[in-house]
């Protein structure tokens, strides 16, 4: 019985030290939350750098997505020097094949009487080729001229052309004296391409095709003359050499019509101009 007691209070405080052992590893009392900006929670700093990488890499998108199709846009669609010649040179050759046929409508009188003139005339034939794009367009005119209206419906603004028109032999002979039409370009036709440069169109030079074939342009792009300034030039270089190059005829009712020969003194004017006179693929100085 003793041992009984002894053993059983050996029991109980054995109970007792290994409850207070266990009561030692209970966990602490939960700390108060720790101060912002600390180490407790480190990811709070990849969230508030996120944001302002995201919006970087966004600003630069509509960047590439506009300027891309810009590129495209502005690309000008052109032909090769090569092709443009060729074109040219067919256009040349189409003129000077039709310049005096049906197809310029031309007439042939023979003088029924002392008093009647005999007369040779055809309508201006042309060709308006497009050196940006190569299209090639005809263009028949009226006698003695093609208006530059017949030329500028078939032009885009901002494009460049060539034009191309023809001088066929035209000739009156009237009572043992006669004119014959100018093999070179008019003083109208050095002026023309002013008009249109002012109104947004480019013309890079003028072939006329005649007895020769005639080409001219001016030196710098674009700097064509007015009608005034072309016929003062006239003016000035007859005062100048003290020759007449211009001759005044009048009709039967008294009309006054002058023809200027400009045959004589076209390399002398276009030098003035300050154009490039080409004849046969010659450099006239």
């Amino acid at each position: 019985m003793p041992k009984r007691i002894g053993f059983f209070y050996f029991i109980i405080t054995l109970a007792l030290i290994l409850v207070a052992g266990c009561a030692g590893q209970a966990p602490p009392a939960p700390s108060s939350p720790a101060p912002a900006g600390t180490s407790a929670h480190p990811t709070m700093g990849v969230l508030t750098t996120t944001p302002t990488m995201v919006p970087a890499t966004v600003t630069t998108t509509p960047r590439i997505t506009t300027t891309q199709p810009a590129m495209t846009v502005t690309i000008p669609a052109s032909i090769s020097e090569a092709a443009l010649k060729a074109r040219i040179q067919d256009a040349k050759n189409k003129l000077d094949m039709l310049k005096n046929s049906d197809m310029a409508d031309t007439i042939l009188k023979k003088a029924r009487s002392p008093g009647e003139c005999e007369v040779k005339i055809s309508k201006e034939l042309g060709y308006l080729i497009d050196s940006d794009t190569g299209e090639m367009s005809f263009i028949k005119g009226d006698y003695g001229s093609i208006s530059l209206d017949r030329f500028r419906q078939n032009m885009t603004k901002g494009h460049t052309y060539v034009i191309l028109h023809s001088h066929a032999k035209d000739w009156i002979y009237c009572q043992d004296t006669g004119t014959i039409g100018l093999n070179t370009f008019s003083l109208s036709d050095l002026s023309a391409p002013s008009n249109l440069t002012r109104q947004g169109f480019h013309v890079q030079k003028l072939v006329a095709v005649s007895d020769k074939m005639y080409e001219v342009y001016p030196k710098i792009p674009d700097n064509w003359k007015t009608k005034e300034e072309v016929y003062n030039t006239f003016d000035r270089i007859e005062q100048r050499l003290e020759s007449k190059f211009h001759y005044d005829y009048y009709n039967s009712q008294g009309r006054k019509t002058t023809w200027y020969d400009v045959d004589m003194i076209m390399p002398l004017l276009t030098k003035e101009l300050g154009y490039t006179y080409i004849a046969d693929n010659t450099i006239i100085p």
